[in-house]
């Protein structure tokens, strides 16, 4: 039984976050941050996810550390019930030929662990993420093991393949930031106006009891059923058992109930109150109508809670392993090759003549159980905290350990006090997994390809991703102990210590990718861009689309796939930067913001999101949204570093707001300067229509938009198409997911531009049925019924991983305006007829890329 230990990702623009995956037998574990693009990073380097048994978050709680936490479990989930289909599948034929059948693989639950507040972030997504397949169990670490004994060397968690030591540091607190002042927004005109009337910054609170989140994450969110109930059941508090999972409400907030129960036999000050019960995961009678009799998940606010100041590092050790078993001298003492099984496992054995035969008299010398070390020192804050622990100068832990993976801070990796601590411990290989001592390497590399291929054909439509696959960082000499990390360093740590440099992630020919494309496709290419220049078109394209305003509109399909993110597309995004008025985000999906610094040079990426305007939620399915706090978070930043008092328009649903305002109480994303114009307050209903009146008048406030326009359309529950009308009079039209809507069609009539969903090609018509999505036919019919004047086609299933199957057997004269989006592509408004021009040779390219 070998374990192995893989760096999975190290920070780049794709995933910020440093992961370490450790793989044991048939188990998996994760350690480090489970940043945005880690499952998809993942996917690209085809590190299996699905026997995922444990997470270990390193570094302080935050959307930074793990934004893609949800993403990966949700992947987790797939996995299991896609193996599990299978394997039924399978039985089935099994079953048939009366052959053996296959064992069901049971997998129990997930444990996430972490430091303060993750139970708060992770129960803080309960809006979108609920009733999901597979159960989780959150490890939420509040103490120091070894703050009163330094001397215990006892493991905090251990399974029969590993033993983890947490090592929890306290940053200093003289340099804590202030904690801005959330409550600070008023109420004006209807509008939430962010205004501050008192001081900005608060004194610091406490971090929340996480019981209440805790329990809404494994009997809410994570539950293992998709048909549980997603709310609470009152019960009478002299009714209640020690054994229920039961809270109250003070205060307008969720508390968790720690008795007294009327069973320990003392009479209840209030017997009567009212408490509510979490339903059992075995409890699958379904929601039924929300009444009086129960309540909603949602109603009540957590409990609020504090910046966490506390980062996690991990110490990782195999379990000892006995020896190897001397075959021939167990057999001299008369033990039956079939007993040996009992030896290696530690067992006593039967020999001759009645002997009894131990395994220390024929198992070699035991192996002592290998280990690496996670260290995770986000500032300089934590540097102190992090050198003072007690477990540096325990032998006994440190004795062992083969690798220690530095996740660290800006400009962390030249501390002299890290240096001094590797002086110390040469015997361990020091991995530096920083963003200034790794390279920003293309970490899809299929996209990649794909992409400079494309651009073969189009370069004006499809550009390079933006790369670096240098390091600013010394290279250490040869007889170093420190290594830079990259992505796919691997080592075997037991039974036999094995560095495998050979499985690191080369840096992708992107040179030889575009030589190889096909000199049909790129004849075809040739003539389309002699189609495309040739002045009868040009003249036709101005006299037809002269009333288009914002024709230098650009737009950028940032996300083109849905479900889940693939090695060749990210999920749901698309920019739209409109020149003069500001820049539009049509869904932001995980990863949105890395893909946004991939497709633009440093510079540009700095520009969007300085004049970044509003972000439209079109429903709260994951693929559509898990990256807005992480975009908005830079937002903010950006502004700080301009001095800017900017705001930024949401559209969303009251219950995203929620969501963001919770996730804001752990970590300021700057929520104090968003604003909701589609559900301007909490208590207020939710807006179809929001005029410019709602806006503000001044164009500071407006956010250049004239209205937002909201149409209901059938997907999932509250999913809203919507058409941005700006000042200038361009209107922009997205269904985000839905099945064809007449409603929106007719509400949206003449758009400018349509981006519409277009999951799956004709053949699947029974399919997009079923999940309540749209074929191609149906979203060009919707446009056609619109008249939309030009419609990107995008939101593809990811069975369609190039579009190879998603042909187009016609470009009539009325579909001119229609285009597939790809990952990255950029095209104006005003070029959708000369870009179309390419068609064929993008639909050549794909199908050969295909065979």
């Amino acid at each position: 039984m070998a374990t192995t230990v893989e760096v999975a990702t190290v920070p780049s623009t794709d995933t910020p976050g440093s992961c370490i995956y450790m793989h044991h037998d048939k188990r998996s574990y994760v350690f480090g941050r489970v940043a945005e693009g880690t499952q998809r990073a993942f996917g690209s380097r085809k590190i299996h996810m699905g026997g995922t048994e444990h997470l270990f978050l390193s570094g302080a709680v935050g959307w930074d550390q793990m934004g893609g936490l949800v993403g990966y479990l949700l992947s987790v989930g797939g996995a299991i019930d896609s193996a599990k289909e299978h394997t039924s599948q399978e039985n089935a034929k099994r079953q048939q030929k009366g052959q053996k059948l296959l064992k069901q693989t049971v997998h129990h639950w997930i444990g996430v662990h972490g430091g303060d507040n993750l139970c708060h972030v992770l129960a803080a997504c309960r809006p979108v993420i609920f009733r999901q397949p597979i159960r989780v169990r959150p490890h939420e670490h509040r103490s120091d093991p070894r703050a009163a004994d330094a001397a215990n060397v006892e493991p905090d968690w251990t399974d029969d393949a590993i033993r983890v030591w947490k090592l929890p540091v306290r940053r200093a607190t003289s340099s804590s930031p202030p904690k801005r002042r959330h409550s600070s927004v008023e109420r004006t005109n209807g509008t939430a106006s962010g205004a501050d009337t008192e001081s900005p910054y608060k004194s610091r609170s406490t971090i929340s009891d996480p019981d209440v989140a805790a329990m809404i994450v494994e009997k809410i969110m994570f539950s293992g059923s998709l048909s549980n109930r997603s709310v609470l059941v009152p019960r009478k508090l002299h009714d209640l058992r020690p054994t229920d999972s039961a809270v109250t409400v003070e205060d307008g907030t969720l508390k968790a109930y720690k008795g007294p129960y009327a069973t320990d036999g003392i009479e209840l000050p209030n017997p009567n109150e009212t408490a509510w019960v979490f339903p059992d995961p075995s409890d699958t009678s379904g929601d039924g109508d929300i009444g009086d009799d129960i309540l909603a998940i949602n109603h009540f606010p957590l409990p609020r809670t504090c910046y966490s100041e506390t980062s996690m590092s991990y110490i990782v050790k195999c379990h000892d392993r006995r020896g190897k078993l001397n075959a021939p001298a167990a057999k001299e003492l008369g033990v039956k090759p079939q007993d040996f099984k009992l030896l290696t496992s530690g067992q006593n054995a039967p020999g001759k003549d009645g002997m009894t035969v131990t395994p220390d008299m024929v198992l070699g010398e035991p192996q002592p159980g290998k280990g690496i070390i996670v260290a995770d020192i986000p500032s300089q804050d934590f540097m102190v905290s992090f050198m003072e622990r007690p477990e540096w100068n325990s032998s006994e832990l440190m004795e062992h350990i083969a690798v220690m993976y530095w996740i660290l801070g800006p400009g962390m990796a030249e501390d002299a006090r890290v240096h001094s601590f590797i002086q110390k411990h040469p015997e361990i290989k020091h991995v530096f997994c920083a963003e200034d001592t790794c390279p920003n390497m293309i970490t899809h590399p299929g996209a990649a390809e794909v992409q400079v291929k494309l651009r073969r054909i189009d370069p004006q439509r499809f550009p390079l991703a933006k790369f670096d696959n240098t390091v600013a960082y010394p290279a250490p000499p040869a007889d170093s102990p420190i290594e830079l990390g990259r992505a796919g360093k691997k080592l075997q740590l037991m039974p036999r210590l094995v560095f495998k440099d050979q499985a690191m992630a080369p840096f992708p020919d992107l040179v030889g990718a575009s030589e190889a494309v096909d000199e049909e496709v790129l004849a075809l290419a040739s003539q389309a861009k002699a189609e495309a220049s040739d002045p009868k078109l040009l003249a036709k394209i101005e006299e037809t689309e002269k009333n288009i305003p914002n024709r230098d509109a650009e737009i950028i399909p940032l996300g083109t796939g849905s479900s889940v993110p693939s090695k060749h597309r990210n999920v749901s995004g698309t920019l739209i930067r409109v020149p003069g008025i500001g820049d539009y985000l049509l869904d932001c999906g995980e990863g949105t913001l890395g893909q946004i610094r991939r497709a633009c040079s440093a510079a540009e990426a700095v520009d969007v999101l300085r004049n970044l305007r509003c972000i439209v939620i079109s429903h709260v399915h994951a693929d559509h949204h898990m990256g807005t706090a992480s975009l908005i978070k830079a937002w903010y930043e950006q502004t700080l570093r301009d001095n800017s008092s900017a705001t930024l328009a949401i559209s969303c649903i009251g219950r995203y707001r929620a969501m963001l305002e919770e996730l804001s109480q752990v970590e300021d994303i700057g929520f104090h300067r968003l604003r909701f114009p589609s559900c301007p307050w909490p208590k207020e209903k939710d807006r179809d229509v929001t005029t410019r009146e709602d806006l503000g008048t001044d164009a500071s406030a407006n956010f250049g938009l004239a209205s937002i326009k909201r149409i209901p359309v059938p997907h999932c529950w509250r999913s809203y198409g919507t058409q941005l009308e700006l000042t200038s009079g361009l209107r922009i039209a997205y269904s985000g997911d839905c099945r064809p809507s007449s409603a929106f069609a007719q509400a949206c009539r003449g758009a400018h531009l349509l981006v519409h969903e277009c999951t799956f090609g004709d053949d699947k018509q029974d399919h997009a049925k079923a999940k309540k999505h749209s074929t191609m036919a149906e979203a060009l019919g919707v446009a056609r019924e619109m008249g939309a004047r030009r419609t990107l086609l995008t939101h593809f299933s990811q069975r369609y991983s190039k579009a190879d199957s998603l042909r187009r057997e016609r470009v009539d004269g009325e579909e001119q305006g229609v285009l597939l989006a790809f990952d990255l592509m950029r095209v104006r408004l005003g070029e959708f007829q000369q870009a179309a021009c390419y068609v064929p040779a993008v639909q050549m390219l794909m199908e050969k890329l295909a065979d």
